[in-house]
Parts: structure tokens; C-alpha cells; sequence
């Protein structure tokens, strides 16, 4: 166990407790056909090299291929990652998201009238093999919160918290 076996395993800890829903340690390790020990060793960087199964781990975290050797070898941090061409920099939690769902609708609603104002962009997600009813469910809820948001970012009077 050395400086970079620990950093990986505290960035995989933390990508695992991001997840949303929330992955337990067992949950992660099922998933990925390892024991419970195994996940636990990771995350804590007992481990002497980054192996197939750290690097299993990274994947179903969302970490780009060649990612976890990157972090252990000290050559890529959070905050200089360049991400390969044509993929986005989100966290793991939201690519874990992304891809664990099917995308029902997806929108851009602007903060105010200027492109400077910014954007919050939606993805709306739902189970994959949904039933009809369940996606009509989904979807009168988002129209509500659509217009919640819509709503907000025409508020010119909203409250600084």
C-alpha cells in the first residue's frame, strides 16, 4: 500500500458514496462478482498495484478506461482530468445515473433572458423496461417540477439563501 494505492481508494470510496441511489459496499461487490473484503480493501488502497478487479471497480463507478492507473500513479487528479474527445466531465454519480437508466426527455431551461444568465439542464431518467403506467407517472411528475424550475428562472425576486 503506497500514496497512490490510498488516493485511488479514497476516490473510488467517494464515487461510491456519491452514487445515487446510494451502492452499499455489498451491493458494489455483487456487482461486480468480488467479495465484500475485496471492495473494502479497494477503497481503503490496500492493494499493491491496480489489478483487473480495481479497475472493474473503476468502470462500474463510471471512471474512463485507463483512469484508475492515471490516479494511482499520481499523472491525473480531479482537477486536471482532461476527458478522451467527445466525452463530458460529470461526476460518477451522474454517469452511473445515465447509464444505469433510459432517458425519457431531456431539456434546457435558461436562468434568465442573456446566455450569461447560465442554464440548468434536465435529463429525466427512469427505470429501464418500464411499464406505460409507470412512465406516465414519471412523466405528469416531471411536468410538474418542469414548471416549478420554469417557474424559478423567471423569478427575478428569488431570495439569495
Amino acid at each position: 500500500m503506497d500514496e497512490g494505492t490510498k488516493r485511488l481508494g479514497s476516490r473510488l470510496q467517494v464515487a461510491r458514496q456519491a452514487l445515487r441511489p446510494r451502492i452499499s459496499q455489498p451491493e458494489a461487490a455483487a456487482a461486480i462478482a468480488v467479495s465484500r473484503g475485496t471492495i473494502q480493501k479497494i477503497e481503503a488502497g490496500d492493494f499493491a498495484e491496480v489489478n483487473k478487479n480495481v479497475r472493474k471497480y473503476a468502470a462500474f463507478l463510471g471512471f474512463t478506461e485507463g483512469e484508475a492507473d492515471r490516479i494511482a500513479r499520481g499523472t491525473s487528479t480531479a482537477d486536471d482530468e482532461q476527458p478522451e474527445p467527445g466525452a463530458l466531465p460529470l461526476p460518477a454519480a451522474v454517469e452511473y445515473e445515465l447509464r444505469a437508466s433510459e432517458t425519457l426527455e431531456a431539456g434546457v431551461i435558461p436562468l434568465g433572458p442573456d446566455e450569461d444568465d447560465g442554464h440548468i439542464i434536465v435529463v429525466l431518467q427512469g427505470r429501464k423496461g418500464s411499464s406505460p403506467e409507470e412512465l406516465a407517472r414519471i412523466a405528469a411528475r416531471y411536468r410538474k417540477t418542469r414548471r416549478l424550475l420554469q417557474a424559478l428562472s423567471s423569478d427575478d425576486e428569488v431570495a439569495e439563501s
